[in-house]
């Protein structure tokens, strides 16, 4: 009996041995590596697309300080003419953000206090900037910033072929938001059109 079993457990191992999977045709081979680095590209790119997508929306308008912005007159020149604070208090809060036109910048002011700000919102405003030219207040208005969440309240508009570039502004309308699209017509801002946006 001893010599029967001993005979076939060899046998056994061979069998297996033999019958092993063959291995897969080099095609398919190919195909799986080619899979598992696209792969990997759609999900590198996935992540990255995301973050540039938030932080592109979240700041959309990069408030500064004024004072790091343009200069010191310029600042005293906004604050005297659309506010009774005093201009070394008003410093310490004013924000600013400025884009380039075609001619000279645009810089919008955030006033960025209470005082400021009532039942029409807070106060706006832009100054057009140009070489050797005194600054000119070209936009004025009472803007309410509070919006839904990665909300911009103010962002570039497209170009319309003047010396600045238009902008698009968000406000709540009911439930919903709305967005003023301002252009320069030479002069000044003026609402160019406006659309209810879906919710």
């Amino acid at each position: 009996m001893t010599d029967s079993s001993s005979k076939q457990a060899p046998l056994q191992s061979q069998e297996l041995s033999t019958s092993a999977i063959p291995a897969p045709p080099q095609w398919l081979c190919q195909a799986g590596y080619w899979f598992r680095i696209g792969f990997s590209l759609f999900l590198l790119l996935s992540v990255l697309i995301g973050v540039a997508g938030c932080s592109s929306s979240a700041a959309t308008v990069p408030w500064q300080k004024a004072t790091t912005v343009v200069p010191e007159a310029v600042i005293e020149q906004v604050i005297q003419t659309n506010t009774d604070m005093d201009v070394a208090q008003a410093k310490e809060t004013l924000l600013a953000w400025s884009v380039d036109g075609k001619e000279g910048k645009l810089t919008l002011f955030n006033f960025n206090t209470p005082n400021l700000c009532g039942a029409l919102g807070c106060l706006y405003t832009g100054y057009w900037l140009r070489e050797n030219q005194s600054a000119v207040e070209v936009f004025q208005n009472y803007l309410n910033p509070n919006l839904p969440a990665n909300q911009p309240l103010i962002q570039m508009g497209e170009d319309r072929g003047q010396a600045l570039p238009c902008l698009e502004v968000l406000q709540m309308e009911g439930d919903r938001l709305r967005q003023l699209n301002y252009c320069f017509n030479g002069d000044r801002y003026q609402l160019a059109d406006s659309q209810l946006l879906s919710s």
